[in-house]
């Protein structure tokens, strides 16, 4: 480790001194030979430059070095290589033609690292613009990525030189992994999930560590890694009351986006295999998914209720012995392609869910709620039932105005509320007793 550090010490010190073309040349050599060693460090499964188990921080740390030499290599190139018909003799000359970001590619694949690649800095100040404009060339990046691979993990790592009085430091902001799909949005994953946490942390850190400041933006680093989402899991199996009724359909799905797969499912059903995600056409085929992420959260479904003209109802399962249906998201406005989601929590993880689609709202509540075998029409919002569709009908009207959730009445067990603490009311500040006296006259003449 300490000879890297030296080597890229004397290395990025140099870049500063080069005055001709054949010390370019020179400098060039040897920073690829290095850059190529670091490389071959990144790919190895036991790298050289530690004994440790910390081997995933220092590849981040060789991706580093690797990053800031490219960043030196780029200048020195504005410099001296041969653009337009003749030689730029400094960086200065140059900027007004030159473009003011590069991008890298960073041969450093290891574990499950797809792609690694930096945006190079050549005369930006302000780090706001510099993100900014460096969105056009990371977005292209990884949609071709995408093209490839259905689901990525994507960090990004700020990287710029810090100064504290006599002393300068190269230093690191990154934003953390971030799972993007296909029919992710990934201009507002870039600037709601780069550009923002970047400045917010750039801001924090100079105000924590206070006398370090901000004194040159060197690159942008993009790892790109794969992604299995099976490995967070989907798929949750449900209640055997719930399965033994028969109207649930769980499509098995192979990614996070169980909503879209129960959407699919209900707009297109199929007779046979209907468990199967491949019984139906891709989500992305049928639905229009622009700005929605997955896995779905319930804030969402109002957007996409907008952007595919269907409305949606959600139901969740409360109790375990006798497990009860209840909604916990209904639509606003009731379409003509409307659709009933079960929301189910993995017993293993609160933070984790599924949906599933209702096929038969009525089977699925109908027990729960009257042990009457004669046909019953149920509303779908405060799930009363009524014997005729009339009846359901007229009672619709109201219930839409009035009831965003489910009302639930007492049983026959528990229709009486009682009150015997007297000793916990709250007390008043005065109390007032009045006695009355009265006179008794009599009404009839002895």
């Amino acid at each position: 480790m300490e000879h890297h550090d030296e080597t890229e010490r004397n290395l990025l010190e140099q870049s500063n001194q080069i005055a001709t073309l054949d010390e370019y040349f020179t400098w060039t050599r040897r920073c690829e030979e290095f850059i190529e060693q670091l490389e071959e460090d990144c790919r190895s499964k036991r790298p050289r430059l530690s004994l440790t188990n910390e081997s995933r921080v220092n590849r981040q740390s060789l991706v580093a070095r690797i990053a800031r030499l490219e960043g030196a290599k780029t200048l020195l190139q504005r410099r001296f290589v041969h653009i337009g018909g003749e030689y730029a003799a400094s960086a200065a000359s140059s900027d007004d033609n030159a473009e003011r970001l590069v991008w890298r590619e960073i041969d450093a694949a290891f574990e499950n690292r797809v792609s690694t690649g930096a945006v190079i800095n050549i005369n930006y100040i302000e780090p706001r613009k510099f993100l900014e404009d460096a969105e056009v060339i990371v977005l292209d990046r990884v949609r071709n990525v995408m093209q490839r691979h259905a689901s990525v993990k994507i960090n990004i790592v700020f990287n710029g030189e810090f100064v504290t009085g006599d002393k300068r430091a190269n230093k690191s902001v990154g934003t953390g992994n971030y799972e993007l799909f296909r029919a992710s949005d990934l201009r507002e994953w870039y600037e709601q999930h780069v550009i923002e946490p970047t400045l917010s942390r750039l801001e924090e850190f100079q105000e924590r560590d206070s006398g370090w400041a901000l004194s040159r933006i060197l690159n942008l680093t993009v790892n790109v890694n794969k992604y299995n989402p099976l490995h967070a899991g989907c798929y949750i199996n449900l209640p055997q009351e719930i399965k033994s009724k028969k109207a649930v359909i769980n499509v098995h799905s192979m990614d996070n986006a169980c909503f879209a797969w129960s959407v699919v499912a209900a707009l297109h059903p199929v007779e046979r295999h209907s468990e199967r995600e491949s019984s139906y056409r891709h989500y992305t085929t049928v639905l229009n998914l622009q700005g929605i992420e997955f896995p779905m959260i319930l804030k969402q479904i109002k957007k996409f209720e907008r952007l595919n003209d269907i409305s949606i109802n959600v139901y969740t399962i409360e109790g375990e012995k006798t497990p009860t249906v209840l909604p916990i998201q209904l639509t606003d406005l009731k379409r003509e392609k409307h659709v009933n989601l079960l929301y189910v929590q993995d017993p293993r993880d609160n933070n984790v869910g599924h949906f599933a689609w209702i096929k038969n709202l009525s089977r699925l509540v109908s027990s729960q709620l009257s042990r009457h075998n004669g046909r019953k029409y149920f509303c779908d919002r405060c799930l009363h039932y009524f014997r005729s569709s009339e009846k359901l009908e007229a009672h619709g009207v109201d219930c839409r105005e009035i009831n965003n959730c489910a009302i639930r009445l007492p049983s026959e067990d528990d229709k009486w509320l009682s009150f015997k603490n007297h000793s916990r009311k709250e007390r008043v500040p005065f109390v007032v007793y009045a006695d009355l006296e009265c006179t008794l006259e009599g009404v009839y003449d002895n």
